[in-house]
């Protein structure tokens, strides 16, 4: 049977972008993330932030960070996000993505949803990996990791859902 994903180890790294505080009440986060990338396309946020690009791993990320307001687990923070050491102005923000043992779900730009739905609910409970979050369904998040979505070179797209063994 082949395993539809890999279980790779990483040491944190730090990333640089545009980060927006939103909420999975009334599904505004859904609809907010996906503004958030057409203004990065429309006013060509990547030309400012591709080239601050110069660590592992190399790509674009969309990083979902729960949990980052105590009086409410429906709030998060998203960021698009490239990973740099270089010093930030007041426009963009930083986040230092942690250690982990990730899921790794490759995917396209069009599958990004289903496969992480399918992550979640299908693949990795049979497998010997359980999710550090929990709460997607309500939106009540209870967070061990942030969810990732990654693009990479050559039009490489993948979910890295931070696990544990069970």
């Amino acid at each position: 049977m082949n395993v539809p994903f890999r279980i790779e180890q990483r040491e944190s790294f730090r990333v640089i972008g545009y980060c927006l505080h939103t909420t999975n009440k009334r599904k505004k986060g859904r609809k907010e993330i996906p503004l958030l990338w057409n203004e990065f396309k429309e006013k060509d946020f990547q030309s400012t932030l591709m080239p601050m690009m110069n660590q592992e791993p190399f790509g674009l990320f969309g990083i979902s960070v729960y949990n980052t307001y105590e009086d409410d687990s429906h709030k998060f923070d998203y960021y698009i996000a490239v990973s740099s050491h270089m010093t930030i102005d007041n426009e963009l923000d930083s986040y230092i993505v942690p250690a982990m043992t990730w899921a790794v779900f490759p995917c396209t730009i069009e599958t990004i949803g289903k496969t992480e739905v399918q992550a979640i609910t299908k693949w990795l409970p049979k497998s010997r990996y359980k999710p550090l979050n929990s709460g997607y369904i309500t939106g009540r998040m209870k967070s061990g990791a942030p969810d990732i979505q990654y693009y990479g070179q050559d039009g490489i797209v993948e979910i890295w859902i931070g696990v544990t063994e069970k």
